[in-house]
């Protein structure tokens, strides 16, 4: 009886002190997991890169282009040259000059096809166009206006006296008045008007093929020579159809004449 009862004894003993033995023997265990945390996250703050400002990617900076519209200079020096089946159509004398129905009505439609194109265009304006028709009298004209501004293009615009076998171009389904660029040779920087002139002709039989009939260089004996060229590298004579086209022919070719020097001009750099 007293074995089974220090039997007794032991056990309840055994029960009191388990919890506490098995409590002591644990806490070192979960009073670790804490510093492992923090061991685990200053590892990932050591593994984590550091990214300086000038490492972070460098956005494009997108500059906007402002192009300045091209400037034209227009003129006629013969102000009444004109074209024969206009004036049939009027009901006027057939004759290849005329005081009103002339080259020069034709202004309000290159005005329209260079704006069309981006180009601003001033025309010579407010003189006495019947006494001053000649190469001489207009200059001074011209020498004034063209000093008032920088123009990019400054045209002479004429009417050829050919007839419409050279002067006409059968492109598809319809005709165009063709062009020629008649430079003077006589002053000494005439290349440059040359080269201008070329490059136009150029453009234009990108467009139309064959609409140019090229450069017609002058000099010598019973030719003026110069044109008033001189005053301006930019300048050239443009020769815009013959006696036979008509309006309509005119006006084709107008507007192809205002793309060409849309794309001449906005080819070219910037001097």
């Amino acid at each position: 009886m007293a074995k089974s009862l220090k039997n007794l004894t032991s056990i309840l003993i055994l029960l009191f002190l388990a919890p506490i033995i098995i409590a002591t023997i644990q806490t070192p265990l979960f009073n670790a997991q804490p510093e492992q945390a923090e061991q685990v996250e200053e590892k990932e703050k050591e593994d984590t890169p550091v990214v300086y400002a000038a490492q972070l990617e460098k956005k494009p900076v997108v500059q906007e282009v402002v192009t300045e519209p091209k400037k034209a200079f227009v003129y006629f020096t013969h102000s009444q040259e004109a074209y024969q089946p206009i004036l049939a159509a009027q009901g006027e004398k057939i004759a290849i000059y005329h005081p009103i129905s002339n080259i020069t009505t034709f202004q309000d439609q290159i005005n329209a096809q260079f704006a069309f194109h981006q180009l601003e265009t001033t025309f010579l304006e407010n003189y006495n166009k019947k006494e001053m028709d000649d190469y001489n009298s207009i200059r001074p004209l011209v020498q004034q206006a063209i000093g008032q501004d920088k123009y990019d293009i400054i045209l002479d615009i004429h009417r050829d006296s050919a007839k419409a076998n050279v002067t006409t171009l059968k492109s598809g389904e319809a005709s165009y008045a063709k062009f020629i660029f008649v430079i003077g040779r006589e002053h000494p920087n005439y290349r440059w008007n040359e080269q201008l002139a070329q490059n136009l002709s150029n453009q234009l039989n990108k467009l139309v093929p064959g609409i140019s009939r090229g450069v017609l260089p002058k000099e010598g004996k019973g030719v003026d020579g110069v044109y008033n060229q001189d005053l301006s590298g930019n300048l050239i004579n443009v020769e815009l159809g013959g006696i036979d086209n008509t309006e309509e022919e005119i006006n084709r070719s107008i507007a192809i004449l205002a793309k060409a020097l849309s794309n001449m001009l906005n080819e070219q750099l910037p001097s």
